[in-house]
């Protein structure tokens, strides 16, 4: 059915996605300071490469929108499809079960071989969309799955990555402790021209320690690639759902 049939009938798309699980309400804070941190621990580490440290800036963007998505998928969305076909299947179910009625009501007040011949293609009707209706119903199912897994992997990455935040409001303060003020970036370089790496090796520290946690969500997205992977696999056995419709009902 198009977007213009749906309208016509007064459809209204299915409500997205809700959540099943508790997430961290903390991560939205951290996304909103984020771009003001990034910023002041990157004017620290351009500093401390002058010195020859060799550190990595940190990326633009958003935590939600460089790893929690990217990572776990957009749970709402697989959520908001899973609705419209369990809508679906309880739409066939019902329209399945009514012509079935329908059928049988015309089997008592109707006789003959016009009556037979409609009954058959009633009930056959009927049971077409009843198979149908399963086979949707299968298909919410695993997207039921799909999306249930992906809160849950969402859920996991907010975590990790307010153990982020925290570092790098932490790292934030040590550089604007070190660097404020044309004073500060005086004694800041003295500091290292006197004692080299060392003198900054606690700023050092905890950008490694960002990086890596980068690192690690990085790598478990190329993991649940292939989990997803055999997940697309699965939903492609339901992709000739909408050639079935036109043959069968």
């Amino acid at each position: 059915m198009t977007s213009t049939t749906a309208a016509a009938l007064g459809l209204l798309p299915p409500r997205e996605g809700e959540a099943e699980r508790a997430h961290d309400a903390t991560l939205e804070a951290w996304d909103i300071g984020l771009s003001a941190l990034r910023d002041v621990v990157n004017l620290g580490i351009r500093a401390i490469n002058q010195a020859g440290a060799g550190l990595s800036e940190l990326p633009d963007g958003s935590l939600e929108e460089l790893l929690v998505v990217p990572l776990s998928g957009d749970w709402e969305a697989i959520g908001q499809n899973a609705v419209a076909c369990h809508q679906v299947e309880d739409a066939l179910s019902t329209w399945s079960r009514r012509v079935l009625g329908l059928g049988v009501h015309a089997a008592l007040v109707w006789r003959g071989a016009a009556a037979s011949a409609y009954v058959v293609r009633v009930e056959g009707l009927a049971l077409a969309g009843l198979a149908l209706a399963v086979t949707v119903g299968r298909a919410a199912l695993l997207l039921d799955e799909v999306a249930d897994f992906c809160e849950r992997l969402a859920v996991r990455v907010e975590r990790l990555l307010v153990d982020l935040g925290e570092t790098l409001a932490r790292l934030a303060r040590r550089i604007l402790t070190r660097i404020a003020g044309p004073l500060g970036w005086a004694v800041f370089a003295a500091d290292i021209a006197t004692s080299g790496m060392g003198a900054v090796s606690d700023i050092i520290d905890d950008v490694r320690r960002v990086a890596d946690t980068i690192d690690t969500l990085t790598a478990l997205q190329h993991e649940v690639s292939s989990w997803a992977q055999v997940q697309a696999a699965r939903l492609e056995s339901f992709g000739g759902l909408p050639d079935l419709v036109p043959t069968t009902l």
